[in-house]
């Protein structure tokens, strides 16, 4: 009697068994499928606006000033025009001589007496161009900049102060010994600076310093002078992040050549000329 009542009993479960997996298929699956289509289709929108290509327009060319003074006051400052053009995927940089007269007064009195500033006008006038930015370095914002970037390969003078002759490997300590050297001839330093930092960018592995560009500009921002802001960098990640992840950037100096004048260099307006046409400046 009791097997039979429990032969009854699996043969009402295994029918109600069989319906509950059959309503679950006939439910689920369309549900499953209705489900699936519509994350599938939200991480497609979400990875198309993700790959949208960057394009870069003449909006994404900047002009910028960076002035190098060492916390030892009794050094030279360093005065560097960078000018980036994201659509030809170029750097180029433009060392200012301290020696390079603005009327009548050198850059390096100018900034002297009037500070980043001042030193910025006086720049725009003897280029005859716009700068759209500045940013002012001590040697820990500097430091920060060259180590990320990851130091340079650098042919070293002869008759530097704390410095060996010959091509070797500069970090940041031995770059910022290098452009401050007080044993360096003025001339023969703006040159230097500008070669430097040209080859510097020419040999950085363009995805690394990409992929650590928004680190480099928190920790750098705190440390310096400028008139760069959040928003400016927001508006201009994109083409920096574009031109470094190319991998195919071009990174080149141009000095500018002058006529002696009082105990001064005044610019020579066709070195100008080629300047211009040679970075973009405007």
């Amino acid at each position: 009697m009791t097997l039979f009542k429990k032969r009854k009993k699996e043969s009402v479960a295994i029918p109600f068994l069989i319906s509950m997996i059959v309503t679950l298929l006939i439910v689920g699956i369309p549900v499953f499928t209705f489900y699936n289509h519509l994350i599938t289709e939200k991480e497609s929108t979400n990875a198309g606006l993700e790959d949208v290509i960057f394009t870069p327009t003449n909006d994404n060319d900047t002009t910028l000033l960076f002035v190098y003074e060492p916390n030892d006051k009794s050094l030279r400052p360093s005065f560097l025009i960078l000018r980036t053009s994201a659509m030809n995927k170029s750097f180029t940089f433009i060392p200012v001589s301290n020696d390079l007269l603005c009327g009548s007064e050198k850059m390096s009195a100018v900034f002297k007496n009037g500070g980043i500033i001042e030193l910025t006008k006086a720049v725009e006038k003897t280029f005859e161009t716009d700068i759209d930015r500045y940013m002012l370095l001590n040697d820990e914002a500097l430091s920060v900049i060259c180590d990320s970037f990851g130091g340079v390969n650098f042919a070293v003078p002869e008759g530097l102060k704390g410095l060996n002759e010959g091509t070797q490997f500069l970090d940041s300590g031995f770059i910022l010994k290098l452009i401050s050297n007080p044993k360096f001839a003025e001339d023969a330093r703006t040159v230097a600076t500008g070669n430097l930092f040209a080859d510097m960018l020419s040999g950085a592995s363009g995805t690394r310093v990409a992929d650590i560009a928004e680190y480099t500009y928190n920790k750098v921002i705190n440390m310096v002078e400028t008139d760069i802001t959040s928003i400016d960098y927001e508006n201009q990640k994109k083409a920096v992040d574009y031109i470094f992840r190319s991998n195919q950037y071009i990174s080149t100096y141009r000095v500018p050549s002058g006529k002696p004048s009082g105990d001064g260099i005044a610019l020579d307006p066709s070195s100008l000329k080629q300047i211009k046409n040679d970075s973009g400046l405007q």
